[in-house]
């Protein structure tokens, strides 16, 4: 994949492709070094055979808005700055999913996406080929509530942080 606008660059990394059962998406993901990108593929419940995501078009969405308007794609894009850490959402574009047969997973994507702490912008172009679906891991969706609560009253281990988010 490369972006251009505000800034420009590249990724050229293998990826990996993860269902979550529980929320019902697929995760395309690459990382190189600081440099990472995730696709999220939000299909229509009734279109999926067997498990699989149905080739198509997903229209990218903001992430706040792609769950709620399937079939639609989040998109995300971060990589380290000189003095910072980039990171973009996508609000419009589109992924193409080709094929979703196991090891033939292929598609392609152009995205228009908003840096996640001042306006500026980039497009993203890029494709992905030979992805096999694995099962994500069960905390796809989260941790359920009642760990969340348990977790806030139990004391840090030392060498613990503290999530601040």
């Amino acid at each position: 994949m490369q972006w251009t606008g505000a800034d420009t660059g590249k990724l050229a990394a293998p990826a990996v492709a993860e269902w979550c059962d529980s929320l019902r998406l697929l995760q395309v993901g690459a990382i190189h070094g600081d440099t990472g990108i995730a696709l999220v593929l939000y299909p229509l419940q009734a279109a999926m055979v067997g498990g699989r995501v149905p080739p198509g078009k997903y229209v990218v969405l903001p992430p706040d808005r792609a769950d709620s308007s399937r079939p639609s794609a989040a998109v995300a894009l971060r990589w380290f700055a000189e003095t910072s850490i980039r990171g973009f959402r996508g609000d419009s574009g589109l992924v193409t999913l080709e094929s979703s047969v196991p090891g033939a997973g292929a598609g392609k994507f152009t995205a228009a996406l908003r840096s996640a702490t001042e306006g500026s912008r980039v497009t993203v172009t890029g494709s992905f080929e030979g992805l096999t679906v694995t099962p994500a891991s069960p905390e796809c969706a989260g941790r359920p509530e009642e760990e969340d609560a348990a977790s806030e009253d139990e004391p840090m281990d030392e060498g613990e942080f503290a999530d601040s988010g």
